[in-house]
C-alpha cells in the first residue's frame, strides 16, 4: 500500500500541475509556485517556534510536552514542508493539513505514535544527536589530532615564551 502511493502520488502530482498550467497559463503557474514557496517557509518558521523549545527538552532527556499546541506545530511543520515543494497536490494536501477539524482527525494518531517512541521520538530513528552512529562509527571518521572535533572541552593547548623589547627585530621597515 505505500509503495502504491509513493508511486502514484509523482504520476498526481504532474499529471496535476499540467493540467492546472493548461486552465490558467504557465505564468500563473510559475506564480503559484512562488508564492506556495514562501507561504510554505512562513509557516515552517511559526511551527518552529513552537517545536523549539520541545526539541530542546527533547535533547535533555526529558519527554516532549504533548499538548494541542505541539501537535498543531508539528502539522504546521509539515504542511510548510508540503507548500515548499513545488505542486498542486502537495499544496492541497498542505492546505488540507490545516484545517482544524483534520488536525483533530490526525491528534490521536499523532500522540500514539508519539508516545509509542517515546523519549526518541524527536530524534528519529536515524541514529540523532548523542546517540550511537547506526554505522558503528562516526562518518567524519577519527581526528588526526587524536580527539573529535565535535569534543566538548574547554582546553586549548599551546606555548608561550616571553620576548623583550630589545630582542624584537621590527619586521616592517617604511621606506620614504
Amino acid at each position: 500500500m505505500k509503495l502504491l502511493l509513493v508511486l502514484i502520488l509523482p504520476i498526481a502530482e504532474i499529471v496535476a500541475t499540467v493540467w492546472y498550467a493548461k486552465l490558467v497559463g504557465g505564468w500563473m503557474l510559475l506564480l503559484w509556485l512562488v508564492i506556495a514557496f514562501f507561504v510554505g517557509r512562513q509557516i515552517m518558521r511559526g511551527a518552529a517556534k513552537e517545536l523549539s523549545p520541545q526539541i530542546q527538552q527533547n535533547q535533555q532527556g526529558k519527554a516532549p510536552d504533548i499538548n494541542q499546541g505541539f501537535l498543531s506545530a508539528i502539522c504546521q511543520a509539515f504542511a510548510g514542508i508540503l507548500f515548499i515543494i513545488p505542486g498542486i497536490v502537495t499544496d492541497a494536501l498542505a492546505v488540507l493539513l490545516l484545517l482544524p477539524p483534520v488536525q483533530k482527525r490526525l491528534e490521536g494518531q499523532m500522540q500514539s505514535a508519539i508516545q509509542a517512541r517515546g523519549a526518541g521520538f524527536m530524534m528519529g530513528g536515524m541514529g540523532g544527536f548523542g546517540q550511537q552512529s547506526p554505522f558503528g562509527q562516526s562518518p567524519f571518521g577519527q581526528s588526526p589530532f587524536g580527539r573529535s572535533p565535535f569534543d566538548q572541552s574547554q582546553v586549548f593547548d599551546g606555548e608561550a615564551r616571553e620576548v623583550h623589547p630589545d630582542e624584537a627585530k621590527p619586521r616592517l621597515e617604511k621606506k620614504d
